[in-house]
């Protein structure tokens, strides 16, 4: 996977992604491009986190970081 077939995947689900699944299928476009760009070891220690905490509780109505 690309950098740009990760952003397009992401930017897909910003416009078309409903529902709980739409982090979940963000979070695997995320470890399969850290996959694709060598950093597996990275993605599958934030695979082992999900595990873990399956459920996703968001703590901000909006994001802290500027879009």
């Amino acid at each position: 996977m690309t950098k740009e077939d990760a952003i397009d995947e992401l930017r897909s689900l910003q416009r078309n992604g409903e529902g709980s699944n739409v982090h979940a299928n963000a979070e695997t476009v995320l470890c399969d491009f850290l996959d694709a760009a060598g950093y597996g070891e990275v993605a599958r220690e934030f695979r082992k986190i999900h595990e873990m905490y399956p459920v996703v509780t968001p703590r901000y109505s909006k994001p802290s970081w500027p879009s």
